[in-house]
């Protein structure tokens, strides 16, 4: 084989390879966000145990059979500590009270374009106001969420 042919099918083979890891990194972020299907009767007082977070996830949606809106379970882990924190994000546009659509990066509202960061914070508008956010509190590898009645 001539130099230049081999150059060139080397050339496109690593172009080839490089397009395919892009590609395959952009779809991970499209994965779907696993869901917990909660069915207790109470739905005031929310108990998840952390073992629902598998490695490196850091968002569940916690659906309900009488809630209009699912939530967004949040986690956070301190890179010093290592220590694990959360927070629920109500999955409802402030602008208008539209469902959002949640990623592992933020929520996105389908009806006007409004965007949120995973800390309920506005990052585009036309909403201006944060996301309702609920505490948790974790217990014994549990974390305990308190909704309003």
């Amino acid at each position: 084989m001539e130099r230049r042919l081999f150059l060139q099918k080397t050339c496109v083979s690593c172009a080839g390879l490089l397009g395919l890891g892009i590609i395959a990194s952009s779809l991970q972020s499209c994965a779907p966000i696993p869901f917990i299907a909660l069915d207790s009767n109470t739905t005031d007082d929310i108990q998840v145990p952390e073992s629902q977070f598998i490695e490196e996830q850091n968002v569940l949606i916690l659906k309900h059979k009488s809630w209009d809106v699912d939530l967004l379970l949040v986690k956070n882990v301190d890179k010093k500590t290592k220590d694990a924190s959360y927070h629920v994000l109500k999955m409802q546009c402030t602008h208008n009270p539209n469902p959002l659509s949640a990623t592992k990066h933020g929520l996105t509202c389908a009806t006007h374009g409004s965007t949120f960061d995973l800390d309920g914070e506005v990052t585009l508008q036309p909403a201006t106001k944060s996301l309702e956010k609920y505490l948790t509190e974790v217990k014994n590898k549990t974390i305990h969420i308190k909704l309003p009645s």
